[in-house]
């Protein structure tokens, strides 16, 4: 067995500073996304906005950011764009009132609960002349490029199956993962992870989808979650759950080989990360240091935004073609049968 060593380092080069609001005192934004922006020279929270005074202000008060206020608050102040950290129920409309401000956003995944919503809001930024990314900072991550360079350097031969899995232990009931009306569900919250990762690592989109989600009687969303995903001579398959002992990991099948990364979606800055390829009887571990893949997101953000350097992928073609699938999904689960995606369109 060998083991090889991948570094990866974040360079700061950026003479501006990029004023930043932020929407909603979320775990996620307090624990991930605000150290990443306190990390990097060229941006910086200006002020946090939420449902009430109160937790606006202990919010500042814990990340020490000295402005605080409503949502709205946020939305007129003089930033450059927010980032919308809300339930995903919420979002298509704080997007839209943030780009009809004339601001940039990154929206938490999943950016919206329906197609439609997804096309209102890139539609909304569009006619604004601002820029939304849908925040699915595991991409950025350099294990996954390092994955698909290892199947062209070691000769793995034609990708032909995918299959990833990302889930937990159940939240409490009044976790807002766990409220319908708020957008909740397991498929919006985790499955969204490996579904993405497979368009990714085929470099294209699914021709269609089959799917079972296991909807909860109480709370009313779905709660368990398995997606099978046709693609052109390949498919993938999605498996996620509230109801699971922790799983962040995806497996690819080759013809001469096969990869496997054990922490594939939930990777905390300080995670050493491992790629596992196996050929024939050898099996080789290349380890990737610590990143902090929320921190690359925002620097590729800003970079494609300031015209610095542009991204390998339009952010606001990704967030449709993936909001297009989820959409396929839930229609797949609700007729019980197979969904085309351009059928989603009719």
């Amino acid at each position: 067995m060998e083991i090889l060593l991948l570094r990866i380092s974040i360079q700061h080069s950026h003479k501006m500073t990029f004023k930043i609001g932020i929407i909603g005192c979320s775990r996620v934004a307090k624990n991930k996304f605000i150290p990443a922006i306190n990390s990097l020279e060229f941006a910086s929270i200006d002020i946090v906005g939420s449902r009430t005074d109160s937790k606006a202000k202990q919010f500042s008060k814990e990340i020490g950011c000295k402005t605080f206020g409503s949502y709205e608050d946020v939305i007129s102040s003089d930033i450059d764009c927010v980032y919308i950290s809300l339930p995903d129920g919420l979002h298509e409309k704080w997007t839209i009132k943030a780009a009809e401000a004339g601001l940039h956003v990154l929206c938490e995944k999943s950016s919206t609960t329906s197609y439609e919503s997804a096309k209102n809001m890139v539609n909304t930024s569009k006619s604004s002349k601002t820029r939304i990314i849908e925040c699915f900072s595991f991409r950025f991550h350099p294990q996954h490029k390092k994955v698909l360079d290892l199947i062209q350097e070691h000769n793995l031969g034609n990708i032909h199956n995918f299959i990833g899995n990302f889930g937990y232990p159940r939240p409490n009931d009044n976790n807002i993962r766990l409220q319908k009306k708020l957008g909740g569900g397991i498929l919006n919250d985790a499955c969204c992870y490996p579904i993405c990762a497979s368009r990714i690592i085929f470099n294209e989109e699914p021709v269609g989808v089959m799917s079972n989600l296991l909807i909860d009687a109480t709370l009313g969303i779905d709660i368990s979650s398995s997606v099978f995903l046709i693609y052109d001579k390949k498919n993938a398959y999605a498996e996620s759950g509230f109801d699971r002992n922790f799983k962040s990991n995806y497996e690819i099948w080759c013809s001469k080989g096969n990869i496997k990364l054990n922490r594939a979606f939930a990777v905390p800055k300080n995670f050493e990360t491992e790629i596992h390829l196996i050929k024939n009887d050898s099996k080789k571990i290349i380890m990737i240091e610590p990143v902090d893949q929320t921190a690359l997101m925002i620097k590729t953000f800003f970079e494609e935004i300031s015209n610095i350097k542009k991204c390998d992928f339009n952010f606001e073609d990704d967030l449709l073609k993936q909001a297009k699938i989820l959409e396929a999904v839930r229609l797949s689960n609700k007729k019980k049968k197979f969904v085309y995606l351009e059928d989603i369109e009719k």
